[in-house]
C-alpha cells in the first residue's frame, strides 16, 4: 500500500470514509465506532478547539488510555493542524509536568474515573492536570472525559462533540473556516523519549514521518481491510501510534482497544474478536504464553504481528510461532524513527527470523560506523545510523540535542550498537552508553541478557556495569526468577535457582570475560512508565548489595585478605598478591560486591595503607561495623570504601544474609530477613570524597572544576 507523499493523517481518515464509511474502525468492550463516526467526531472536536482559539501549530496534550477518545483527539489535532502530545496516563505528576513544561500546550484532554473504569492503579488525572495548570498560563483549554458537566476550570468531553458537520471528503475543501491547511511536512506529534540523564526529549514527527513508516509496516505484514488489530500497545508511544493505529487505518482494518493491558484479557479478546494482527513487546507474549488460560483459549484467528520494543529471545519467538500460531516478525526501531527501522521478513531463514532484527524497511538506509564515523567491516560492532522519510524533524525546544543526534546529511545517530551480517541482517547488541569495559574488553549487555533470558528459571534479566578497582568495570546481572523458583545459595537443597547455576550456564554460552561477575536477584526490575528497565537505578542499588561476611571484634584486616608480599597501592601489582595466605573459605566463596559485617575495632593493627586497599581490590563493596575504627576511617577516605556504623544491624545479620545499603536514605536492608536499619554514615563532606573513589579522585575532580570555573 503506497501512501501519497502529500497525504496528512486527517486525509487518511477521510479516505477511509470515502472507501467504506460503515466499516467498524474502533472497538472497546461493547462500543463500536465506524470510520465515518470517528471522522465526524474528530472534525467536531477540531471545530470546537478552533472556536476556543487553538490554531495551527499549537500543542494538544492527550493524556488518555487506549480509548476511542484518544484516537478521536489524535485525528482532531491532525485535522486542525495542531500538534498532538500524547502522554501516558501511567506517568506520575512530576513526569507529566516535565513534558508540559517543554511542550507548552494550549489545550489538554485528560479524564476522571467517572463513567468508565480507570487504568489500574491510576489516580485522578483531572485533579493532577488542574494542579499543574496553575504553573502553565498558556494551557487555556482543559477537557475531561468522564466529567458530567462542564465547569469553569474544565470542559466535559461530551459537550465538545455536540455539534454536527457535513464531512465533504474532498481534498482542499475545509470544514473548519479560516484555518491554515495542514501539510504532510508539518509536525503531527511530539512523542517523548528519555535521554541518558532521564530528562524527557520530545521527538517531533511529521505527518509524512508517521505515515511513510506505517505504510512500510502495512506492506511488510500484508494487512487487509478484514484484518483485526489488537490495541494492546499504548497509543501514547510510537509503537502504538505508527505500526498499530495508523497501520490499521491505512488498511481500513478494525482496531480492538485495550484500556490497560492484562494477558488474560488479551487472550480473551483474541478469541472473541477474532484478532488477526497482534503487536507487542516480548514481555506481553511471554505473559500470554504462561497464562493459566492459554491452553484453553482459541487463538486460531492470529495471523501475524510485530515483536519489538526490547530484545526478543529466540526461544520466545519460536514459541509464539509454534504455540500461538502467530507468525510474528521481529523489528527494531526507536521513537525518533517513527519508529520502524528494520524488520525480518516472512521469507527469511530460521536464523535470521529468530536471532536478528532483519533488514532495513523500504526507503530506510542504515550504516554501522565506528567512533570516527567510518563504516565497520561485516560482523564488527559499531553504532547504528539510519536515514529516511521516517526520521524525526528534531527534538522540540532542544536544538543542541537535535544537532547531537541528527547530522548534516540527515543520518540519525541511534546510540545503539549493532553488527551487519554479510547477507544483510542486522543484530543489535546493546546501547553505546551501556557498554561495559572490563579490563579493556568490551561487554555488550544485550548479548548477556539474551543468554540469561533463555534459562528456564529466568523471567527477566538486565546487565549493568559497576566500578571496580582492578578491572575498571565489572558486570552485574540483575535477575528476576520465574514464578516458583526462589533464589538460593549454592549447596542448599530444594532451592529454585542459584547464582552459581546461572554463572555456569553463562560460561557454556559466552566468552569468559562476558560471564557476569555478580548475580543479584530481584522480585521485579525497576522500570520507567514507558517500559524500559531503569539501569541507572540498578547501577546505584546493586553497587552496595551482596552477601554478608561476619567477623568479630578486633579484626585485623590482614587476617582476612593479607598482602604480605605487596607494599604498593598499584592495583595491577596488588591484584597479584591480595589473595595470598587469606582465609581460604572467605576467598573461595566471596563474590565481588559482598559486604563485611564486623564488631568494634575492625581494622585494628593494620596500619599499612595496603590492608584496606586489598579488601577493596578483592571486590568488597562496603563495611558495616559496630563502631568506626580510627585506622579504617582514614583509609576509607583514601580509597573510597564506604563504611557504616550500625550496632543493631551487626547484631541482626547472620553470615550469608542478602544485604542492600541505600546511602542517600541512610538505610540498611536485610533482604533475607525483611528488616531495615538506620545507618550512621560518615559526615557529608567525607561521603562526597568516598563517592568519588577516595581522596585522590576527589582532589583531581575539584581541580578540574576549578579550572572550568576560571
Amino acid at each position: 500500500m503506497k501512501i501519497p507523499p502529500d497525504l496528512t493523517i486527517a486525509d487518511l481518515l477521510r479516505l477511509n470514509v470515502e472507501r467504506n464509511p460503515d466499516q467498524v474502525f474502533l472497538t472497546l468492550a461493547e462500543q463500536r465506532l465506524t470510520y465515518a463516526q470517528v471522522n465526524a467526531q474528530a472534525e467536531a472536536l477540531a471545530a470546537f478547539l478552533a472556536e476556543c482559539g487553538l490554531k495551527h501549530g499549537d500543542r494538544l496534550v492527550i493524556n488518555l488510555p487506549n480509548w476511542p477518545e484518544f484516537v478521536i483527539a489524535f485525528f482532531a489535532a491532525a485535522a486542525l493542524g495542531a500538534i498532538a502530545v500524547p502522554i501516558s496516563p501511567r506517568r506520575p505528576a512530576s513526569e507529566v509536568q516535565a513534558r508540559l513544561a517543554n511542550s507548552c500546550p494550549a489545550a489538554a484532554i485528560t479524564y476522571t474515573a467517572a463513567g468508565r473504569p480507570a487504568v489500574e492503579g491510576a489516580f485522578d488525572h483531572l485533579a493532577m492536570m488542574e494542579e499543574l495548570r496553575r504553573s502553565l498560563p498558556e494551557l487555556r483549554i482543559l477537557i475531561a472525559v468522564g466529567l458530567d458537566e462542564s465547569r469553569s476550570d474544565a470542559l466535559a468531553w461530551r459537550h465538545t462533540l455536540e455539534r454536527s458537520y457535513t464531512v465533504h471528503g474532498i481534498k482542499g475543501q475545509d470544514p473548519i473556516r479560516g484555518r491554515q491547511t495542514p501539510s504532510s511536512q508539518d509536525p503531527a506529534a511530539i512523542l517523548y523519549t528519555l535521554g541518558m540523564t532521564g530528562e524527557p526529549r520530545g521527538a517531533v514527527l511529521s505527518h509524512r514521518n508517521l505515515l511513510s513508516n506505517a505504510s512500510a509496516i502495512a506492506n511488510l505484514i500484508g494487512v487487509k481491510p478484514e484484518d483485526v488489530f489488537l490495541g494492546s500497545v499504548p497509543l501514547s508511544n510510537a509503537f502504538g501510534i505508527g505500526p498499530t493505529l495508523l497501520t490499521a487505518a491505512i488498511a481500513g482494518a478494525r482496531l480492538v482497544l485495550m484500556g490497560a493491558y492484562h494477558p488474560g484479557e488479551a487472550l480473551q479478546l483474541i478469541e472473541s474478536e477474532r484478532v488477526t494482527v497482534h503487536h507487542g513487546v516480548p514481555t506481553m507474549f511471554a505473559l500470554e504464553l504462561n497464562h493459566p488460560d492459554f491452553a484453553t483459549t482459541d487463538l486460531s484467528s492470529l495471523r501475524t504481528g510485530i515483536m519489538s520494543g526490547a530484545p526478543c529471545p529466540p526461544e520466545l519467538v519460536r514459541r509464539v510461532r509454534g504455540e500461538m500460531g502467530c507468525d510474528v516478525l521481529i523489528a527494531y526501531g526507536l521513537t525518533e524513527a517513527a519508529p520502524g527501522v528494520t524488520a525480518t521478513r516472512f521469507t527469511d531463514g530460521p536464523v535470521t527470523r529468530n536471532e536478528t532484527v532483519g533488514r532495513p524497511l523500504p526507503g530506510v538506509e542504515v550504516r554501522i560506523v565506528d567512533e570516527t564515523g567510518a563504516e565497520v567491516p561485516f560482523g564488527e560492532v559499531g553504532e547504528l545510523l539510519c536515514r529516511g522519510p521516517n526520521i524525526m524533524l528534531g527534538y522540540w525546544g532542544r536544538p543542541e540535542e537535535t544537532a547531537q543526534r541528527l547530522d548534516g546529511e540527515g543520518w540519525l545517530h541511534t546510540g545503539d550498537l549493532a553488527t551487519l551480517d554479510p547477507n544483510g541482517p542486522i543484530r543489535v547488541v546493546g546501547r553505546r552508553d551501556d557498554v561495559i569495559n572490563r579490563g579493556g574488553l568490551k561487554i555488550y549487555p544485550g548479548t548477556v541478557e539474551m543468554v540469561l533470558r533463555t534459562h528456564p528459571k529466568v523471567k527477566e534479566a538486565a546487565v549493568v556495569g559497576l566500578p571496580d578497582l582492578i578491572f575498571g568495570e565489572i558486570s552485574c546481572a540483575c535477575v528476576v526468577p520465574m514464578p516458583g523458583f526462589s533464589p538460593g545459595r549454592e549447596g542448599n537443597s530444594g532451592v529454585g535457582v542459584t547464582r552459581e547455576e546461572l554463572i555456569a550456564y553463562c560460561r557454556e554460552r559466552l566468552a569468559d570475560y562476558e560471564v557476569p561477575d555478580r548475580v543479584v536477584f530481584f522480585e521485579a526490575l525497576p522500570r520507567r512508565a514507558s517500559g524500559p528497565v531503569r539501569k541507572d537505578y540498578l547501577r546505584e542499588h546493586v553497587r552496595i548489595r551482596g552477601r554478608a561476611w561476619v567477623f568479630g571484634k578486633n579484626v585485623n584486616t590482614d587476617a582476612i585478605i593479607p598482602a604480605r608480599h605487596c607494599n604498593t597501592a598499584d592495583p595491577r601489582e596488588l591484584a597479584r598478591h591480595c589473595m595470598e595466605d587469606a582465609d581460604p573459605t572467605f576467598i573461595r566463596r566471596m563474590q565481588r560486591g559482598d559486604l563485611i559485617v564486623a564488631g568494634a575495632n575492625f581494622g585494628c593493627g593494620s596500619s599499612r595503607e595496603v590492608a584496606p586497599l586489598s579488601i577493596k581490590a578483592a571486590g568488597v563493596s562496603a563495611v558495616v561495623a559496630k563502631s568506626f575504627a580510627r585506622i579504617f576511617f582514614r583509609n576509607a577516605i583514601n580509597i573510597g570504601l564506604p563504611i557504616f556504623e550500625c550496632p543493631q544491624a551487626v547484631d541482626g545479620i547472620a553470615e550469608g544474609d542478602e544485604i542492600e545499603i541505600d546511602p542517600p536514605a541512610g538505610v540498611l536492608r536485610n533482604i533475607t530477613r525483611g528488616t531495615d536499619y538506620s545507618l550512621t554514615p560518615f559526615p557529608d563532606f567525607l561521603q562526597r570524597i568516598i563517592a568519588r573513589g577516595g581522596l585522590l579522585g576527589y582532589v583531581e575532580e575539584r581541580l578540574t572544576e576549578l579550572k572550568r570555573e576560571t
